[in-house]
């Protein structure tokens, strides 16, 4: 077994967790001030989204130098202190390593625009205009099209499925692939612990000849041309291979934002060089109001569904059972964050408590975003101009085409926008929140929970994460086989099971008191809210849940 077979992992993003210099923007001196905060929760594991050199274009994940800090987050010599410190404290430290792309300030492109004999042109992906147009009619995840002109020749384009600023790498080229390998090699000698290799997924695309078959969009934007193709494998399991020999116990953590449990398997077959893990977005449970065309999907109000939660894991955990562990979370830096974005019947601790219990318990390993675990809701924007990510600029646009008023796009803005998730961490109950003296980089208004005020209190919801993650660590919550049971319809629970240990895990996603029935057994409550235990039969009150145990 690995180490991170057994992994917490708790998510930071730098920029928005602690800023200790007065610049509103968070920085490595402040993850180290509150490693000991990360390990008493019961985290082993951090997970850093980019530190590395950049525009900041997006926030970090447009790169200009893989081998040095970003001066806004600090220096080589914070990042030694962190990973000493946090060596020390038994946390690992993985790096959000982005791998399909550069910035366009990255020496590299640089290079491959300014010199026509450059050896880095082919780092890149280019091709002709066609019929005085772009090569084709692909479209960015950022809008418009994924094609840009050479800035030094105008009958030529490279691709960019992100922001144009952002340069595809060519992982046709072996170069690139032993480049980005010789990065990772860098960090891990540095004592990295392993990378989440951002958007792996769209490292291959298909031929560039082909259009969309979509027509009714100038650019329409296309997974099938560039997500999830064949030769993803190929290049993912040569780079694998080269940092698996380097380091064999590197974890590597694969993003791949639209792969179901079928997808997430191929990536990670034991058998195979491939990812350790795969995390995707779609396994919230989400059903989305659709009744609004004119409200790209992205946006629109969205509500848990229960029946299709339990579906989504009976499904990842079956599929995944032989293979790999599935990514066990409610959210990330990408999206807004859990209490607004699902449209819950209730707002209280005790349904963050309830959801909490009911995933994180599963077989799969824990994934939890900064603030998660003190309940924290996302910014709230008073106006729509305080966005400015490209996502919220081109609903602004595309709704202010269709007479939208502005308040009926804030409103959707602030509960889906993933920028309203990355605010400052709300340490305590002063003017910025304890995050910084001066105002953040990002800020709006703010709910009133503070890590301050849930330590003090036995009953928070801090409390309860804390208890919940040790209980995690037990042997038949983190080896035990998977089992969702058949229930009432608004109760979620499944049994977890080794050779000597049972657990059961029992959720009430009502405003109801329901009676649940357990197995002729001995159990034992081990961790509970609302729930009252009689002989064999659990009275679980509205949003109740439950973990038992039980020797076999």
């Amino acid at each position: 077994m690995n180490w991170y077979d057994k992994a917490i992992v708790y998510q930071i993003y730098p920029k928005s967790f602690q800023d200790t210099n007065d610049d509103g923007i968070g920085d490595l001196q402040g993850v180290i001030a509150h490693l000991d905060y990360i390990k008493n929760l019961g985290f082993n594991t951090i997970w850093l989204n980019p530190i590395f050199v950049s525009p900041q274009v997006d926030n970090g994940y447009d790169v200009s130098n893989y081998f040095a800090i970003d001066p806004i987050l600090g220096d080589m010599d914070d990042f030694t202190e962190m990973m000493d410190k946090a060596h020390h404290l038994g946390l690992h430290i993985i790096l959000d390593l982005p791998i399909n792309h550069t910035s366009d300030q990255h020496p590299w492109f640089k290079d491959a625009v300014n010199n026509p004999n450059s050896i880095f042109k082919d780092y890149y992906i280019w091709h002709k205009q066609v019929n005085g147009h772009e090569p084709n009619n692909w479209g960015s995840f950022f809008g418009g099209s994924v094609w840009e002109k050479n800035p030094n020749n105008s009958e030529e384009y490279y691709f960019h499925l992100f922001d144009k600023k952002m340069p595809d790498l060519n992982w046709k080229n072996p170069e690139v692939r032993k480049s980005i390998a010789d990065i990772a090699k860098f960090w891990i000698e540095k004592g990295v612990d392993g990378f989440r290799l951002d958007a792996f997924i769209h490292i291959a695309k298909a031929n560039l000849e082909q259009n969309s078959l979509i027509q009714d969009e100038q650019f329409p934007a296309d997974d099938t041309f560039y997500a999830k193709l064949p030769k993803v494998k190929d290049y993912l399991a040569t780079f694998v291979r080269e940092i698996k020999d380097f380091k064999p116990d590197t974890f590597l953590f694969g993003e791949a934002s639209s792969a179901n449990a079928l997808d997430a398997a191929e990536y990670t077959r034991p058998d195979e060089d491939g990812c350790d893990v795969v995390v995707n977005s779609g396994n919230y449970g989400e059903v989305y109001d659709d009744s609004n065309p004119d409200v790209p999907g992205f946006f629109q109000t969205r509500r848990l569904s229960l029946d299709r939660l339990k579906k989504t894991y009976v499904t990842w955990e079956s599929v995944l059972a032989n293979i790999s562990l599935p990514t066990l979370t409610w959210g990330n830096h990408d999206i807004s964050r859990l209490r607004d974005r699902l449209n819950l019947p209730i707002d209280n601790e005790d349904v963050s408590k309830l959801l909490a219990t009911l995933m994180y318990l599963q077989r799969g390993m824990p994934i939890i975003y900064y603030g998660e675990e003190i309940g924290m809701h996302g910014l709230k924007y008073q106006q729509v101009s305080d966005f400015d990510d490209q996502r919220a600029v081109d609903l602004i646009n595309t709704l202010h085409k269709k007479s939208f008023k502005d308040e009926e796009i804030l409103k959707l803005l602030n509960n889906q926008d993933e920028m309203t998730a990355r605010g400052p961490m709300q340490w305590d109950d002063s003017q910025y929140c304890g995050f910084s003296n001066k105002e953040p980089w990002n800020w709006g208004q703010t709910d009133e929970t503070n890590v301050s005020a849930e330590l003090k209190d036995s009953k928070s919801l801090a409390t309860f994460y804390k208890n919940l993650l040790s209980m995690k660590k037990h042997d038949c919550f983190t080896n035990g086989d998977y089992q969702l049971l058949i229930t009432d319809p608004e109760i979620y629970a499944y049994l977890r099971q080794t050779r000597d240990n049972k657990g059961i895990v029992v959720t009430n996603f009502s405003n109801k008191v329901k009676k649940f029935t357990l197995p002729e057994e001995k159990w034992k409550k081990v961790l509970a809210n609302k729930v009252k235990l009689t002989n064999n039969e659990l009275i679980l009150d509205p949003w109740g849940s439950c973990a038992l145990e039980s020797k076999i």
